[in-house]
C-alpha cells in the first residue's frame, strides 16, 4: 500500500518483502533499499514461526538505514516496521534517527511491541489505523 501511495516516486527508503516456500507459507523476510539494492535476509521461518536472523539488522540493516539518511531530500519511506525489528537495537536506533532527521512515511505492524509503541507515541507522528478507516 505504501508503494501505491508513493506512485513510484523516487523517495529514498527501506522496504521489506516475503518469499514463500513450496507450501505457500512465508519462508523468509528480506529488507532492501527502495531502489532495489542492498538486499539482506532478516527473518527465516523455523517451524511455524518467523524468527529474526541474528545480527543482520544491526549490521546490514543499519548500513541500509544510513544510506537512506544520507540520501538527498527531506522525505524517506519505510515499509514495514514490525516484530523482527525487536531483535536489532542498533537498527531501532538507526530508524529512530531517520525519524528525527527526515519526514518519514512508514507502515507499522499493528502489534503491541515496545519499539512500535515508541514510534506511535512520537509527538510529530500522525498514525492512521487502517482497521479504523471506513469507506465514504
Amino acid at each position: 500500500m505504501l508503494e501505491a501511495l508513493l506512485e513510484n516516486r523516487s523517495v529514498p527508503g527501506l522496504r521489506s518483502g516475503v518469499e514463500r516456500g513450496a507450501d505457500g507459507l512465508p519462508a523468509l523476510v528480506w529488507l532492501e533499499e527502495r531502489s532495489g539494492s542492498g538486499r539482506c535476509v532478516i527473518g527465516r521461518r523455523r517451524g511455524a514461526a518467523m524468527e529474526p536472523v541474528p545480527g543482520v539488522l544491526d549490521k546490514a540493516g543499519v548500513e541500509l538505514a544510513r544510506k537512506v539518511l544520507a540520501a538527498p531530500g527531506e522525505w524517506a519511506a519505510v515499509d514495514e516496521i514490525g516484530f523482527l525489528e525487536q531483535s536489532g537495537p542498533d537498527y531501532q536506533q538507526a530508524l529512530w534517527r531517520l525519524f528525527e532527521e527526515k519526514r518519514v512515511l512508514a507502515a507499522l505492524r499493528k502489534e503491541d511491541l515496545p519499539f512500535l509503541n515508541r514510534l506511535r507515541r512520537r509527538a510529530d507522528c500522525f498514525v492512521l489505523d487502517l482497521d479504523e478507516v471506513r469507506e465514504l
